[in-house]
Order: structure tokens, then sequence, then C-alpha cells
């Protein structure tokens, strides 16, 4: 799902959008993959100074909207995660190697659940045709990501500017983002064709172990009841802006 293609129904931010979001999470098939990599300008070192997001206080200035909205992103992204957890969906989170997204209190809460083994892979998108070195992390809730980690690059192409540092009025020094930032967003072909060999690799074995799980979940029907209920969960309703959606769905 991409903003830029579908508008409002594809912002994550927005009630229709969340909404639709979640509806098409939740029709994915058990053993099916979902890749999800939410913006990343509000976590990177680069905007530390306008964002003031640090590793002790992650969630920086929530008084600016900016960085608020990218709060309720990322939490509203782990939900997603839990449900393709739930339904054994292979899933994978994109961020650039020095984003703070990890550190979200709702992603830590997510990493601590029982049942969710999450790996982490530290790659370049360099190696994968990429015209910078780019390091990215890739959080995944399948091992057999680790075959992604080859260093075969590719030449790089010619020189790019990524960053650009400078001395601001009162002698202190910053970074902005240089000229080409914006276009290293784009991930290059390789990197999908071989998440795709990987998933056709392993899409049997996947689909199999999905199946025996939710089979297995089927038989406690009713065994363990948990409280799904907003106010037991008001810390999630609160980070990932919940209400607004629940206002939504009740009309």
């Amino acid at each position: 799902m991409d903003i830029n293609i579908g508008g409002g129904l594809h912002d994550i931010l927005s009630d229709v959008g969340f909404c639709n979001t979640l509806f098409q999470c939740l029709n994915l098939l058990p053993g099916s993959r979902r890749w999800l990599a939410p913006v990343c300008s509000s976590w990177v070192f680069m905007s530390r100074g306008s964002t003031g997001r640090t590793r002790e206080q992650p969630l920086g200035w929530v008084e600016y909207k900016s960085v608020a909205d990218a709060n309720i992103m990322v939490a509203r992204a782990v939900i997603i995660l839990m449900i393709c957890q739930a339904k054994r969906v292979w899933w994978c989170l994109e961020q650039p190697c020095n984003s703070l997204l990890e550190h979200h209190p709702m992603f830590q809460k997510f990493l601590n659940m029982e049942g969710v083994n999450v790996q982490r892979l530290s790659t370049k998108l360099l190696w994968f045709g990429g015209p910078t070195a780019k390091p990215t992390w890739i959080y995944s809730s399948i091992d057999e990501l680790q075959l992604l980690a080859n260093k075969s690059a590719l030449p790089q192409s010619e020189a790019v500017e990524m960053a650009v540092t400078y001395t601001d009025g009162s002698g202190k020094k910053r970074a902005k983002g240089g000229k080409d930032l914006k276009s290293s967003q784009s991930y290059p072909t390789r990197l999908g064709t071989s998440m795709a060999r990987v998933r056709t690799k392993f899409a049997k074995a996947h689909r199999l172990a999905a199946r025996s799980f939710l089979r297995k979940a089927l038989l406690l029907k009713g065994q363990k009841l948990v409280d799904c209920s907003a106010k037991t969960h008001g810390e999630w309703v609160k980070s990932a802006n919940l209400q607004p959606i629940l206002d939504y769905l009740s009309k």
C-alpha cells in the first residue's frame, strides 16, 4: 500500500486508510508475506534536532504534529504486525540502521509478547544494486531472511550527496539531507527479486507451519478468553490513536 498510489485509502493515519489496511491484512492467507516500511524521516539521525528523539525518549517532542503523527504511524504498524504474527503471515519491517523506531514503546511491547520471535538482518542496499551503501535493518518473523545477507555488491554508481553538514548562525555544526537523499528511498530491484526467491523457496514450509499453528489455536478456542476491550487496552488506544477509528467503525 502506498499513499502516492492510493491516496487516503492507503493512508494509515486516516480513519478509512487504517481500516482498509486492517481489512487487507485480515484477508492475507496464512503463510503469505507482508512488507512494512514506516516513513523513516522522523526516526533517523538527521532529524534528531527537530524531533527531539533519543534512545531514552524515542517518542520525542510530541507537541509537534509531525512527531506525534510518526509515533501513531508506528503504533498502528505494530498492530498490523500483531495480526500478521497471529495469522502466521511472514512479515518484514524495514528501517535505516540509524533509525530509533525499534525503541518505540509499542514496538518493544510487541517484541516481548509471548510467541513473538523477531530476527533483525543488517544489510546494505548497495549489495542489491542501490546507488549508495544505505545500511539497512530488516526485522522479520522468519529465520530464513538471513539468506539475504550476501555481500556480492554491484559497482557503486557515481558519487551522490546523501547528507550536507554546515554551521548555523550560532556556530553549531548541523546536518541536513542532501540533494540525492530522497531518491535513495526507492528499493533496488535486486532486493525485491532476492526477497521473492527466499519466499518461493520456503513458501510451502511456511504455509504448512502456519496451518498447523492455526489448527492448534482453534482447539484452544474458548479455553483462554482474552479481554479485548478498549478500556483494558487503553495504552494501545492512546498510542495508536484508535478512538477515531472506533468512532468511524461505529457509524
